[in-house]
C-alpha cells in the first residue's frame, strides 16, 4: 500500500507567463535533487547586526541538522529507489538522483517539458510532496523544475559602442577611478577574500590580465569554482557578466583573492551556489557580491526557494559576511509588464545590501550625479534604470521604520525598502572592461554592487589590524553614529537628490533629500563610511 503523502509549504508551482506544455518529461531522463533538513534549532532573530560573529562550527553544531535526521531521510530515500548522492548535516542537506519516473513517484508530482521564450524547462504544477514520515523534517526539494530564476542580461557589445582605453576625454570609467571619486580607503584588498556568486558564463583569465595591464594595477588571485560541475569558461551573454564582476572588484582591490561561485541558474542552484560560500573554510569569503535575480513575486521563485536562500543570507549575517545584491536595472517594474511595481530577489532579502544605480558625469567643476535611468528606464528597450521600490515578500524590518516609503501599489503594504545604497551604473558613463578581448565599457546595478563589494574588501582590510569586519552592515546604516546624531547612511554616504526609477504604469519613486527608494542613502563616502562605521562595530 501506497504511503500517503504531506504536501510541502510554500513548494506550490504555476507555469511561466506564456509557457506552452509540450508533453511530460522521459520517464527515463536522470534528475538529480537538494533536499534541505529541519535545523536542531531555529536562526536567532536580527534586531540588528550581531555584537560578535558566529564561527562555521558554532553555527553548525546550533543551527545545522542533526546526523540522526539526515541518515533517517537517506535511507528513506533508498528505499523509494533514488540513490542518495552526497549528505551533510552543517548545510542541511540530502542530494538524491533518479529517474523522472522516480521522482514523479516519490515527490507526488508530474514533471512535464514546456517551452518558453525560445527554451524549453522542465516543470511542474502544484506542490511537492514527501511522505508523511518525511514531513517534519523536509523543508524543501529543489531541481526537479529547472526553470531560469535569474534574468538574462542584454549583449553589452552589440548595444554599447567601443571604448578607447588611452582616450583623454571620455565618459566613462576605470574602477580606481570611481574608489577615488567615491574616498575609499587607501589600499589594494591585501589579505581579504571577496567572492562573486555567478550562474552562466565563463571566467577567462587572459581578459583580465589585459584589463589589468589597461587599468594599471596588478593582477589579482582569481579562483574559479564549480558548484554542481557547472562551467565556469562559457563564452556568452553571461560571461560579460561574470567578467565585470571580476573586473570591477580587481580594479579596486587587486590584492584581493577573489572566489568565483559558479553554479547553474535554477533554484536548485541558488540553495547550493550559497551552501557552498557559506560552507567554503579554504576561500573564507568575507563580502559576496551578487549581480543576478529576478522579481520576488513571479513565477520563478517558489516561496520555499525563497525562504531558504533568505536564511541562507541570514546565516552570512550571522558569520559576518556581507552580502552586496544588485537592485535590478528595469525601474520601478523591474521588467514585469503587469503595470505594477516590483523589487528584484535577492535584493530585497533584509539581511543583503541592496545596492542601486547612478549616472556619475564628469565635468569642469568635478562631478555631478543623478539616479540612473536611461531612455525609458527598460533593458529590453536599450535603456535601464536603477530598481527600487517596497517589497512585496518582506515585510518593513524595524530597523528601517525610521525611512519608510509608500508603495505605488495600490492598496501596497508597508515593506522592506531597497535600495539601501547606490553608484555609478549608467553604461554610458559607466565601467572598461575586457571581454573575449574587446574593449567595451558597461554599466547597470550588476557593476555598482561588485564596486560596492570592493569598497567593503578595502574596509575590512582596514579594520583587520583590530581583528573587526564590516559584516552585516545593512542596519547599521540606518542607526545613528551617535547619540542624538546623524545616521550612518548620511553621514558615510552622498546624498543623491535628482532623478527617478519610474517604468510601471501606477509610477515609481523619487530621489529626494535623505533615504528613497531610488537611490537608498547615497554613492560612497567610504572614509566617512568606514569611520562612521568603525566605533559600532
Amino acid at each position: 500500500m501506497a504511503q500517503s503523502q504531506t504536501p510541502i509549504k510554500g513548494s506550490d508551482r504555476v507555469p511561466l507567463p506564456g509557457a506552452r506544455a509540450i508533453g511530460a518529461a522521459h520517464g527515463e531522463q536522470w534528475v538529480e535533487v537538494t533536499v534541505k533538513v529541519k535545523r536542531k534549532a531555529e536562526l536567532p532573530d536580527l534586531a540588528g547586526r550581531p555584537k560578535t560573529r558566529m564561527t562555521r562550527e558554532e553555527l553548525a553544531a546550533k543551527y545545522g541538522a542533526n546526523a540522526q535526521d539526515v541518515e533517517k531521510l537517506a535511507e528513506q530515500f533508498r528505499a523509494m529507489g533514488l540513490d542518495v548522492i552526497h549528505t551533510d548535516a552543517n548545510s542541511r542537506i540530502v542530494e538524491v538522483g533518479g529517474t523522472v519516473s522516480a521522482m514523479n513517484a516519490a515527490f507526488g508530482v508530474k514533471l512535464m517539458q514546456f517551452a518558453h521564450a525560445g527554451e524549453q524547462y522542465r516543470g511542474r504544477v502544484g506542490p511537492i510532496h514527501v511522505p508523511d514520515s518525511m514531513s517534519n523534517l523536509v523543508e524543501g526539494v529543489f531541481g526537479l523544475d529547472n526553470r531560469r530564476v535569474n534574468k538574462r542580461k542584454a549583449n553589452a557589445t552589440t548595444t554599447m559602442a567601443a571604448a578607447v582605453a588611452k582616450a583623454k576625454s571620455r565618459p566613462w570609467f576605470y574602477p580606481e577611478e570611481l574608489a577615488k571619486i567615491y574616498n575609499f580607503p587607501l589600499g589594494d584588498g591585501t589579505g581579504q577574500s571577496i567572492g562573486l556568486l555567478e550562474f552562466d558564463g565563463g571566467y577567462f583569465e587572459s581578459d583580465l590580465k589585459q584589463f589589468c595591464a589597461d587599468a594599471k594595477v596588478p593582477v589579482p588571485t582569481v579562483v574559479a569554482i564549480s558548484v554542481d560541475g557547472t562551467p565556469t569558461n562559457t563564452l556568452n551573454d553571461a560571461a560579460i557578466e561574470v567578467m565585470l564582476d571580476v573586473e570591477v572588484v580587481a580594479g579596486v582591490c587587486p590584492k584581493a583573492t577573489i572566489p568565483v561561485y559558479f553554479s547553474s541558474f535554477t533554484e536548485k542552484g541558488w540553495i547550493n551556489a550559497l551552501d557552498a560560500v557559506i560552507q567554503d573554510t579554504v576561500n573564507d569569503p568575507s563580502v559576496l557580491s551578487i549581480s543576478w535575480g529576478n522579481s520576488e513575486d513571479g513565477a520563478w521563485w517558489t516561496q520555499s526557494a525563497i525562504t531558504q536562500v533568505n536564511e541562507a543570507f541570514k546565516e552570512a549575517a550571522l558569520l559576518g559576511i556581507t552580502i552586496c545584491v544588485a537592485s535590478g536595472d528595469d525601474g520601478s517594474s523591474d521588467g514585469v509588464l503587469d503595470g505594477h511595481a516590483h523589487v528584484d530577489f535577492p535584493a530585497s532579502s533584509p539581511y543583503v545590501l541592496a545596492v542601486g544605480g547612478t549616472t556619475l558625469r564628469t565635468s569642469a567643476g568635478g562631478h555631478s550625479e543623478v539616479a540612473w535611468k536611461d531612455g525609458d528606464g527598460l533593458r529590453q528597450d536599450n535603456g535601464g534604470s536603477t530598481g527600487g521600490g517596497v517589497s512585496l515578500a518582506f515585510a518593513l524590518p524595524a530597523w528601517q521604520s525610521s525611512v519608510a516609503i509608500a508603495s505605488v501599489n495600490p492598496a501596497g503594504k508597508p515593506g522592506r525598502v531597497i535600495p539601501d545604497v547606490a553608484a555609478d551604473a549608467s553604461a554610458h558613463t559607466g565601467y572598461f572592461m575586457v571581454i573575449a578581448g574587446k574593449v567595451i565599457h558597461e554599466g547597470g546595478t550588476s557593476a555598482s554592487a561588485p564596486l560596492w563589494a570592493g569598497l567593503i574588501g578595502r574596509m575590512n582590510a582596514s579594520l583587520a589590524a583590530s581583528s573587526k569586519r564590516v559584516g552585516y552592515l545593512t542596519p547599521v546604516l540606518y542607526q545613528a553614529a551617535s547619540a542624538g546624531g546623524a545616521s550612518v547612511g548620511a553621514l558615510g554616504c552622498k546624498d543623491i537628490v535628482k532623478g527617478e526609477n519610474n517604468t510601471a504604469v501606477v509610477g515609481g519613486y523619487t530621489s529626494s533629500a535623505g533615504y528613497d527608494a531610488v537611490t537608498g542613502w547615497g554613492s560612497p563616502n567610504g572614509t566617512a563610511l568606514l569611520t562612521a562605521v568603525a566605533p559600532l562595530l
